[in-house]
């Protein structure tokens, strides 16, 4: 890990499909780290996770740092940024090499490594991460740390994540247009997990599904390595959608109606039916909530089927004895986390954002723990040093290659 700076400011934006959530923190002499603004506002401009509007995401962008200055009363120069989209691809890749000396030095582990990034690539396609699972040496299996180890014949197995260029140059142009520079780009289920998933969690095995406004997020942990990865391009806005076609009613209040109602099961507590203003003089529509939970069922039901595809495509059910982990904003449908353990015959829980095992001196305020501010509070624990790779700054006329080479220097955190 690279080691904390303290006595500094640090801020992570998470650029969503429906808000954009800043969060400023500081980090005092004695390493602890306390949030001192917060600032949210509604996303224009992005479509599943992608930015399809610059001007719109920049000025969205500007409103929510601009409020979380203001409760700070702290300049933001800098943040780190969350990415996603169905743009994101990932697979496993192998790589090999012979050990020169006999003994695993940190070149040959470089070699393996750069080995197993070369790959055929789309030209649109950027390597984003590249997360070492483990190693072979002469054939040994599950090597975690092979340097200083012997033998002739290194191998090592790593997960690569690719991403498109255009997306990651376009928050990075949004970033700077609002007058932040952009520090470094992580991977959304990535920022998801530190801030939801427990060590213990990562060590045995489970799965995170982080369900957004645009996309579902979803990677599982084993040995406390990413082992595989995922974004599916269907999500909250789609519940939404559903809601506001099959009932007729605006985008807006099928959104409200979600919000304060939402459940994949029925639950008698509810009223029969409620009167939805349409929008119009004298328009009222009385809305039977028994059909907007059918179709929230129908809804989570699909996304749990594709997601249940996945696991046994690629038969991932074995590195997820601890089960699976829920967490975003589609996370709070009333009944999602039971209706998914009954689907997919395994423990599910909801992830709330909880401070790093490794510093239990971060304050988390109350209105951050919530599964929809697990992205933003990942996002700031990466900025706060837990893999911290140094400034750059808006200036520098190589942002984009800097910040991806950063990206691609990850790997070298883990050894």
């Amino acid at each position: 890990m690279a080691k904390k700076v303290i006595g500094r400011t640090v801020t992570a934006i998470d650029i969503g499909t429906t808000k954009i959530v800043v969060i400023i923190a500081t980090i005092n002499a004695d390493g602890h780290t306390e949030v001192v603004g917060i600032g949210q506002h509604p996303s224009y401009g992005l479509r599943k996770g992608v930015i399809v509007n610059i001007g719109q995401t920049v000025e969205s962008i500007k409103v929510a740092v601009k409020e979380a200055e203001a409760m700070a009363g702290i300049s933001v120069e800098s943040a780190c940024v969350g990415i996603s989209g169905g743009h994101i691809q990932s697979f496993n890749s192998t790589g090999v090499v012979a050990i020169k000396s006999r003994e695993v030095t940190q070149q040959d582990i470089d070699r393996v490594i750069e080995a197993a990034k070369a790959i055929p690539l789309p030209k649109d396609q950027y390597i984003l991460h590249v997360l070492p699972q483990y190693f072979r040496v002469d054939g040994q299996e599950f090597v975690f740390d092979s340097l200083g180890m012997y033998g002739v014949r290194l191998e090592a197995q790593v997960h690569i994540i690719t991403g498109a260029v255009a997306s990651a140059q376009n928050i990075i142009k949004s970033c700077e247009l609002a007058g932040v520079a952009v520090s470094d780009i992580v991977l959304e289920q990535l920022a998801s997990a530190a801030a939801v998933l427990t060590p213990s969690e990562q060590e045995m095995g489970v799965g995170i599904l982080d369900i957004g406004g645009g996309t579902c997020d979803f990677a599982i942990y084993k040995d406390g390595r990413i082992r595989h990865s995922k974004v599916l391009a269907i999500a909250g806005n789609h519940f939404t959608n559903d809601i506001a076609v099959g009932l007729g009613i605006p985008f807006a209040k099928a959104e409200e109606l979600k919000k304060k109602f939402g459940s994949v099961f029925i639950d008698d507590q509810h009223p029969m039916s409620i009167d939805v203003d349409m929008g119009y003089e004298g328009g009222m529509k009385n809305v039977p909530l028994r059909n907007m939970v059918e179709i929230l069922n129908f809804r989570a039901e699909e996304v749990l089927e594709l997601f249940l595809e996945e696991i046994n495509q690629f038969r991932l059910r074995a590195l997820m004895p601890c089960g699976l982990v829920l967490t975003g904003g589609g996370s709070l449908l009333a009944g999602m986390a039971e209706l998914a353990s009954e689907k997919l015959d395994m423990p599910v829980r909801v992830g709330l954002p909880e401070a790093p095992a490794n510093n239990r001196s971060y304050h988390i305020p109350d209105i951050l723990k919530s599964p929809i501010y697990a992205t933003a509070y990942g996002l700031l624990v990466d900025a706060s040093g837990e893999r911290s790779m140094g400034e750059i700054t808006a200036q520098d006329s190589a942002l984009f290659t800097r910040v991806m080479s950063r990206m691609k220097s990850w790997i070298y955190d883990l050894f």
